[in-house]
């Protein structure tokens, strides 16, 4: 037992040592344009205008950003079939709304810090949990962070509490609709024309599964490993930025979050670094926008505009996506609450902590497999 807890502890002092050499940040910038795509992103950005555009009107500036993270939704299981798609994004709407009204009842609530910290970071483990168990491609489960944070920041009273539940739920059905209306529409247009779909269609039933199958296959007892990691991460980011005397701790727990929801610790490391960079770029931008009388509707516009720009770069690069996510999400926050340009730099510095937490839990926890890959890397790189 003493010999394996030893044996561990050496294999994550060696991929500390790992992480803090540059051969580990190769590959980080490596950008493949031939994979970006625009037609999905558009689609996400469609639903967002919409959320937004509407809550404009509505005259529901405060609660919109919360519509607009359930619209998010259509970001998520890009690569998968429509039928297959379509529960998916259903579970994720209804997982996203339920970790908002969480948030929003630590808030209610008036619970201090900790016990914030505590609950929000066993909803990121939590998330992780179920994009991993049902093979979700997306954001992740920094989404569902982000708006547990706003939710608790927002909401005082129960009514604040069905407020916001109630706007990220249509907000999501608006995201599902996007996500799904090539689809949909082909189906309308065979309705209308009492035509039957060729077998060559998406909607082909070969490629359908069973959410209940796919659960039933994944590896609970790992997931559930994997997810603890991301939500002791999260606290401890937290903690460390709270104790640090940062203004936004929480952030802290989305840096976390963002760096261990990859597979692998080699891929940690580049996302650590990827979204390191793309916050510093990107703040320097909140802080350029902040400044400006923009308004709602200017406010608006910018981050669709930032919103679209990140899901085109998703395939791309993660640092060009977090370079424009940054900005977004201080935009989105800033709709709410009000932002100064300062607080770009808080976003750096508590987003740091996190992504430097995560790369040490990471490390710290590290697997023999992972462990191994990283011992044959120095005879890969000297072969190529």
């Amino acid at each position: 037992m003493l010999g394996s807890f030893f044996q561990h502890l050496g294999r994550g002092g060696a991929a500390l040592r790992h992480a803090a050499k540059p051969r580990a940040w190769r590959g980080a910038l490596h950008i493949d344009v031939h994979k970006a795509g625009v037609a999905a992103p558009l689609r996400v950005g469609a639903a967002v205008t919409l959320v937004f555009v509407v809550g404009g009107l509505a005259g529901q500036h405060d609660v919109v950003g919360f519509a607009a993270l359930g619209a998010l939704v259509s970001a998520f299981c890009r690569p998968d079939p429509y039928p297959v798609r379509f529960g998916r994004l259903v579970i994720l709407g209804v997982g996203i709304s339920a970790a908002i009204g969480v948030g929003a009842l630590l808030g209610a609530a008036g619970c201090p810090t900790i016990v914030q910290i505590v609950v929000i970071s066993a909803i990121a483990g939590a998330a992780g949990y179920l994009v991993w168990a049902l093979h979700i491609v997306g954001p992740g489960a920094v989404v569902f962070v982000f708006g547990a944070v706003g939710a608790a920041s927002f909401a005082h009273d129960v009514g604040d509490v069905i407020l916001v539940v109630a706007v990220t739920a249509g907000g999501s059905v608006i995201g599902v609709i996007a996500a799904l209306a090539p689809w949909l529409i082909q189906h309308l247009r065979q309705a209308l024309s009492s035509t039957t779909p060729s077998v060559g269609t998406a909607s082909h039933p070969v490629q359908r599964e069973s959410l209940w199958v796919t659960l039933a296959g994944a590896p609970h007892s790992t997931l559930v490993i994997r997810g603890a990691r991301i939500a002791v991460a999260g606290a401890l980011g937290a903690a460390i930025a709270s104790r640090l005397g940062l203004a936004h701790p929480m952030w802290a727990t989305m840096g976390a979050v963002a760096t261990m929801q990859g597979v692998g610790y080699h891929l940690a490391i580049h996302r650590g670094v990827q979204r390191l960079l793309g916050n510093v770029g990107g703040a320097l931008l909140a802080a350029g926008l902040l400044a400006l009388p923009l308004g709602y509707w200017g406010t608006v516009a910018a981050i669709i505009v930032f919103q679209t720009v990140a899901e085109i770069a998703s395939t791309v690069n993660y640092a060009l996506t977090s370079l424009a996510v940054t900005p977004m999400a201080l935009l989105l926050t800033g709709l709410g609450a009000g932002l100064a340009p300062a607080v770009a730099l808080d976003r750096v510095l508590d987003t740091g902590v996190g992504i430097v937490t995560g790369i040490v839990i990471a490390a710290l926890t590290i697997s023999g497999a992972d462990a191994k890959k990283l011992m044959t890397m120095p005879r890969e790189a000297g072969a190529a």
